[in-house]
């Protein structure tokens, strides 16, 4: 554009030096008859910005140039619109959760640490089942994760057990108590363990969890990893059960013969 607008003005300076060069001043243009003729001056007034300097080899429609007190001055030209494109910038949340999420990015969202139980409460008796189980369930804990609100799930997958008798179980079910199983003591549960000398012992439990986030009330995520929790321990005393015969019942008679 800037090219046509050279020529243009190069074209009005050739007029202007041949205005002044035939009247001999700026009084006006001679015409060779006694009368002498005004010149008339175009302000072309360009808003915009386009690329004309293809000048007449262009095809298609023209630019017109707007001026005032005269007329349209037209360029063939050759153009495209281009639309404008909006730019959605996202939210870190959501920058972050276009990728995997690993455990250690949730460092900062912590389960609720577990707890072991057992039955019978601190003792075993040799040769027999003791009962033991996990308290763990899932659960959310709401947080910060990557400068935005979220939310991450936790979820049990796997108990650890360290019996302190040298011996180890990895169950996938947390158990339960006797009562809710509906049999006896003593029978043997799913996580039940038979202690085969007595002495005390400490028994660990370490519980595995899966993990889900989700941000802005999205829907649940995966995260890549599990995360082990150590529940406090447990001791206990293992030993011998004897059976012997009395005349009346202990409970109600904890002094008598036998008792």
């Amino acid at each position: 554009m800037l090219g046509a607008l050279s020529m243009h003005a190069a074209f009005v300076l050739l007029l202007a030096a041949s205005v002044v060069s035939a009247s001999g001043g700026e009084g006006g243009l001679s015409t060779g008859e006694g009368t002498t003729a005004t010149p008339h001056t175009d302000t072309v007034s360009v808003s915009g910005s386009r690329d004309i300097s293809g000048g007449n080899s262009g095809s298609g429609g023209g630019l017109a140039l707007p001026v005032s007190g005269g007329e349209a001055q037209t360029e063939d030209e050759n153009w495209c619109i281009i639309p404008r494109v909006p730019c959605l910038m996202p939210e870190p949340a959501e920058v972050a959760a276009a990728g995997p999420i690993s455990i250690s990015d949730i460092a900062t969202f912590r389960p609720q640490p577990p707890t072991a139980a057992m039955q019978p409460n601190q003792w075993m008796i040799v040769g027999l089942d003791t009962n033991f189980y996990a308290n763990a369930s899932t659960h959310v804990v709401d947080g910060t994760l990557f400068g935005g609100t979220a939310q991450v799930r936790f979820t049990p997958v796997g108990y650890n057990w360290d019996y302190g008798d040298g011996t180890t179980a990895n169950l996938g079910n947390a158990g339960t108590t006797w009562a809710k199983y509906k049999i006896a003591e003593f029978d043997a549960t799913p996580t039940s363990h038979i202690y085969d000398q007595p002495g005390e012992y400490t028994i660990t439990l370490a519980v595995t969890y899966a993990a889900e986030f989700r941000v802005a009330g999205s829907s649940w995520q995966n995260v890549v990893g599990t995360l082990t929790i150590v529940a406090p321990p447990l001791t206990a005393t293992a030993g011998h059960a004897t059976t012997v015969l009395v005349d009346q019942d202990c409970n109600a008679n904890p002094t008598g013969i036998g008792c």
